[in-house]
């Protein structure tokens, strides 16, 4: 058997491994356009910030994939898939022949539409690759302009602080992390980010332009203002990686729609990580959930389809927190609510906690959370997962008594539950 995987992160990884698990004389191949082997993009802000160490960002050992037996194909990528013939054409003009194809080639950074761009000095955090410009332009760079108020724009400020650099973050939004909050979340979610000295946050802006002799040297606003920066990094959001798809009959619509095996439209292809669209829990639908967790395990069930045991993938719930300076924000599930929801905020005093929980037909669907409020995240989590109606333990939940001993001890005996 002939496995063909294109991306060389957690999804196409943990493929790789499961595959291996199930046929250890199958030919493995992975074809990346990086040249690195698997590391950890979540902590690439914290080696630009020189708090981890150039080899702790690598998950994988030297030797992995030669002990695993498998080819690998760096600094390549998919240009087109025939899969009538079966084969992938490579931009070395290689072609590899498959018998299961998995399509797990991450993500790209949205290029915004803003005059100078495309100038020098001008920066996307994505790879390792990336991470390496911004940390060799830090040292000689006094002043920083952060476009957009994401988790990634976000932590890389904070990254850039630790190096000594004035920040600038710009956002559009009128609020932080706007993807994975609603606008009540907003004074709570500022709060975490507000103090740090050098650090700027300018809401209800943009970026109108970036002007530079040569490299970036000023970014104008469209409040009218001119800051001088020597470095710019851009998190205006990513696009899925699927336009090797077209053509192919694999259907697509944010993202390469998958079934519970993973497997897209197209018998002997299959998907997984950033571009696959998998069934949400708590939307109760398929939707992209760029998640490192989710990943790791649609990689592996697809792995073990590919190899031939049938498994399911029984969906996910989004997760995405970020933590700066000493202070967290967790969003879970579906967020922002919809009509019909029942929506009860909690903010303590000082406005050291809140929590947002969003509750449909008495099952918790949804979450934001800052401060002490953050150490529930796991069993309000596990509650949205249950699909467990909520409401025997509605007053627990609402005055922020949800640790699992205190749910689990009312012996409960209710559907999704564990007594």
């Amino acid at each position: 058997m002939k496995y063909v995987i294109l991306g060389n992160g957690p999804a196409g990884v943990s493929a790789l491994v499961a595959i291996r698990e199930l046929d250890p004389a199958g030919e493995i191949t992975v074809v990346s356009p990086e040249t690195w082997r698997y590391y950890s993009k979540i902590l690439l802000t914290r080696w630009i910030a020189g708090k981890v160490r150039f080899p702790n960002l690598f998950l994988a050992g030297e030797g992995f994939y030669d002990r695993n037996g498998v080819k690998t194909l760096f600094g390549v990528a998919a240009t087109r898939i025939d899969p009538e013939r079966p084969v992938v054409e490579l931009s070395n003009r290689q072609r590899l022949d498959y018998d299961r194809l998995l399509l797990a080639m991450g993500s790209s950074p949205q290029v915004p539409d803003i005059r100078g761009i495309r100038l020098p000095g001008v920066h996307y955090l994505r790879t390792f690759d990336d991470a390496e410009r911004i940390a060799l332009a830090a040292p000689s760079a006094r002043r920083a302009v952060v476009i957009g108020g994401g988790l990634v724009s976000l932590k890389t400020a904070e990254g850039l602080l630790a190096r000594g650099l004035e920040v600038w973050v710009v956002v559009s939004s009128d609020r932080l992390l706007s993807q994975i909050t609603a606008p009540e979340d907003s004074e709570a979610v500022l709060r975490i980010f507000q103090g740090p000295p050098g650090l700027h946050i300018v809401l209800g802006c943009d970026v109108s332009e970036l002007e530079g002799r040569g490299r970036v040297e000023e970014a104008h606003l469209s409040t009218g203002e001119r800051v001088e920066c020597d470095i710019v990094v851009v998190g205006k959001g990513v696009t899925p990686n699927i336009l090797v798809t077209r053509g192919t009959g694999i259907a697509t619509a944010r993202g390469v729609i998958v079934d519970g095996r993973m497997q897209t439209s197209v018998p002997g292809i299959y998907a997984a990580g950033d571009i696959a669209e998998c069934y949400d829990i708590a939307r109760g639908k398929a939707a992209l959930n760029a998640l490192w967790s989710s990943a790791v395990w649609q990689g592996r069930v697809a792995g073990y389809n590919m190899a031939g045991r049938d498994v399911s993938y029984a969906g996910d719930v989004a997760l995405n927190s970020v933590t700066f300076g000493g202070g967290c924000v967790v969003a879970l599930g579906r967020p922002r609510p919809e009509a019909g929801d029942e929506v009860h905020t909690l903010a303590g005093k000082g406005g050291g906690e809140y929590a947002r929980l969003v509750f449909r037909d008495g099952r918790l669907v949804g979450a934001v959370l800052t401060g002490r409020a953050v150490e529930t995240a796991g069993v309000l989590r596990s509650l949205i997962v249950r699909q467990a109606d909520a409401t025997p333990i509605m007053d627990r939940l609402l005055g922020g008594r949800t640790s699992y001993p205190r749910i689990l001890n009312l012996k409960l005996s209710v559907s999704g539950i564990a007594s």
